[in-house]
């Protein structure tokens, strides 16, 4: 069978994908550390820069029709996708590491991830087995060329450049091979921005609930080769930087992550979507489930990054400060 040019972008894409994203180190989990130790946020800043630079990636591909249109959707808020924001912040927390922050810590030898699919799988296969009715999408308003397009354009250029301008001001000496987290950010948003609007079905969650669980194959052939590119970006840059180890796990650290995936995975069974996809494409389709799901999110790995301190040393229960 001969690869199409989509199937060749794709690959492309995601191999960019996992490199930017080993590069940048992104993670939510990383990002609420950040706050909880009230150092400065840059991968919070991060973050949104690559929110901002999926938007300005995506939506014009929407509108030069070079995607089918329903890529670019939005949702509305429900207690399902609360309830799933959730259990997917608690995974992440458990885990250590949220869908991004995995992908970036398997390029550097974390083969305790490996397991993190097989929780996934676990997690949306419960959900699924509840038979929940489908949650009711429509057409972003970003979706066709407007003057609220043209706004939310200009704004997610102004918001990309100030939040480059703070990483640049604030980068910290760098090893040769690293890239500044400001281009780290900028390629991992413009990748996935792409990959979103082109074939929304490119990430593992889609390979896991739609491909393995569902027996969509259709949605396989496009899912496999795009998450198996990202983990060859991730790897590909850390061996770049010299940063590969290989780290054997222990017992603990996989039933660890066989857990944090199986909430993950309820979680997004329930939203439906993981961190990803709602940073990089549902924010920049002005999706008001993607602002939700991602504030949840956020407050939830706060709420348990703060409560594991005061219990490890900052509460009254620490035995070292008795």
């Amino acid at each position: 069978m001969m690869l199409s040019w989509l199937d060749v972008a794709l690959c492309a894409l995601s191999f960019g994908f996992g490199f930017s994203a080993n590069q940048g180190g992104t993670c939510l989990v990383a990002a609420a550390d950040e706050l909880v130790r009230r150092h400065p946020p840059r991968v919070l800043i991060g973050l949104i820069a690559a929110s901002a630079a999926a938007g300005l990636t995506a939506v014009p591909l929407a509108w030069t029709a070079a995607t089918d249109g329903p890529s670019i959707t939005a949702a509305g808020i429900h207690i399902p996708l609360v309830v799933g924001a959730v259990a997917f912040g608690i995974g992440a927390l458990v885990n250590d590491a949220c869908l991004l922050g995995s992908l970036a810590r398997l390029g550097d030898g974390e083969i305790r991830l490996l397991a993190l699919p097989f929780g996934l799988s676990a997690g949306i296969l419960l959900i699924d087995q509840a038979r929940l009715a489908p949650f009711a999408t429509w057409p972003s308003p970003l979706s066709t060329p407007s003057l609220l397009g043209t706004v939310c354009l200009l704004s997610f250029l102004i918001v990309l450049t100030l939040a480059s301008i703070k990483l640049t001001a604030t980068e910290p000496l760098l090893p040769r091979a690293r890239w500044p987290l400001a281009l780290s950010m900028l390629v991992l948003g413009a990748t996935g921005g792409a990959l979103f609007a082109l074939s929304p079905a490119w990430t593992l969650a889609h390979l896991l609930q739609h491909s393995l669980l569902l027996g969509d194959m259709r949605t396989g052939i496009i899912a496999f080769p795009a998450v198996a590119a990202s983990v060859l970006g991730a790897l590909a840059a850390s061996v770049g930087q010299g940063t590969m180890r290989l780290q054997t796990p222990s017992a603990r650290d996989l039933v660890r992550t066989f857990g944090g995936g199986l909430l993950m995975g309820i979680g997004i069974a329930l939203i439906p979507g993981g961190n990803d996809g709602l940073i990089l494409s549902a924010i920049p389709a002005l999706s008001p489930a993607g602002f939700a799901a991602v504030l949840t999110m956020t407050a939830t790995i706060l709420l348990g990054l703060i409560g594991r301190r005061r219990l490890t040393r900052g509460g009254r229960i620490d035995p070292h400060r008795t």
